[in-house]
């Protein structure tokens, strides 16, 4: 089984400032998010956890752990999608689509780019298969996990846009 997790509330997440690869820490709502989860996720057991090199991620993974004794692994391939010169600006909703049509002239990643290193990471996750795997990530890195283990191909099926709430889990079965 796959617990999911996103971060807590930062401020460009309040603010709707675009984050991506930009390294943010929570906010004061974020800290108090992180650890109601902390207590809700207290008697689930983990055998291993896997998080976001990225702060905010490790700062809700840190919270969550002061109940569990497991091993815990940071990993750059769960970063959120890099959006390149549009991080740390409020953008439009014209803006993004933009983006989203062509993330190169914006220096971003493609959405090929993201699912190669989610689908990179996924698979040397299958040596772990029987146990259960709590991943600390970000809403975006959700939408790639969850389009190739319901093993879509992306020049068919383009990759849903989810909204996953911050400090919200998500049960998966791997």
């Amino acid at each position: 089984m796959i617990y999911l997790v996103r971060h807590g509330e930062t401020d460009f997440n309040r603010f709707s400032i675009t984050q991506g690869h930009t390294d943010t820490s929570l906010n004061k709502k974020g800290l108090e998010q992180a650890q109601n989860l902390s207590e809700k996720l207290k008697n689930y057991n983990f055998d291993i956890v896997f998080c976001s090199s990225l702060t905010r991620a490790k700062q809700t993974c840190d919270y969550i752990m002061k109940y569990h004794n497991c091993p815990v692994y940071y990993d750059s391939r769960l970063m959120e999608r890099g959006k390149g010169v549009l991080e740390r600006h409020k953008n439009t909703p014209e803006k993004y689509a933009e983006f989203f049509a062509d993330p190169h002239k914006f220096c971003g990643e493609t959405e090929e780019d993201v699912l190669k290193r989610v689908s990179a990471f996924l698979r040397d996750l299958k040596k772990y298969k029987k146990k259960n795997i709590l991943i600390v990530s970000h809403g975006g890195v959700y939408a790639y996990i969850k389009h190739y283990l319901e093993k879509k191909d992306i020049r068919k099926d383009p990759i849903e846009k989810l909204d996953m709430e911050n400090c919200q889990i998500i049960e998966m079965v791997f």
